[in-house]
């Protein structure tokens, strides 16, 4: 396997801050907009996170059969699999699947929510969604050509859009706490 491929998102986040932040200053100059350090910070923390998302979905897993491309459209199938190992004392793998796969999206919700707090509960359903369903058809295209050995789950969009609501709800519960301090 190619070692370089585990560097990657360290070069991708440095090359993104790098790059990103003179062309926005200057876009920004251009235009004689005032710059708010906190939004900035947000999108450069946004596309970091969709980097190291990208990393972690679509390139090769390191227990991946060469050649294995797998396709679940039975919804909850993988999950009740996962819990019958978790039954079984199988609990490690069952967590990481499950509660990863929720928790790797929750980051999308609350970046959405930062950069832009009047999206709706079903805009950001329908974002959530989208977002899991193109890193799950990347998987089975590239699964399809031998570029990787990844599978199509339907679990995966049901766990991942969980995990963008769940970052969503999150940002609105604690904008109103903090929006009734005041």
């Amino acid at each position: 396997m190619l070692d370089f491929i585990y560097t990657l998102p360290i070069y991708f986040m440095t090359l993104t801050v790098i790059v990103y932040i003179p062309i926005r200053l200057s876009l920004l100059k251009r235009r004689n907009n005032e710059v708010s350090l906190y939004k900035e910070f947000i999108y450069i923390l946004s596309i970091i996170y969709l980097e190291s998302l990208l990393y972690l979905t679509i390139f090769p897993a390191s227990s991946s059969i060469e050649g294995w491309t797998g396709i679940n459209i039975l919804p909850f199938h993988t999950i009740n699999g996962y819990l019958y190992l978790f039954s079984q004392g199988y609990t490690e793998t069952a967590i990481i699947n499950l509660v990863g796969n929720v928790v790797v999206f929750v980051p999308i919700g609350i970046l959405l929510v930062l950069i832009y707090k009047k999206h709706t509960f079903k805009k950001m359903l329908l974002i959530g969604f989208l977002c899991s369903l193109g890193i799950e058809i990347t998987q089975l295209v590239l699964s399809s050509l031998h570029i990787l050995s990844r599978s199509f789950d339907i679990d995966d969009l049901i766990l991942n859009t969980l995990g963008v609501m769940c970052g969503y709800l999150l940002m609105k519960i604690i904008l109103n706490i903090n929006k009734t301090k005041t």
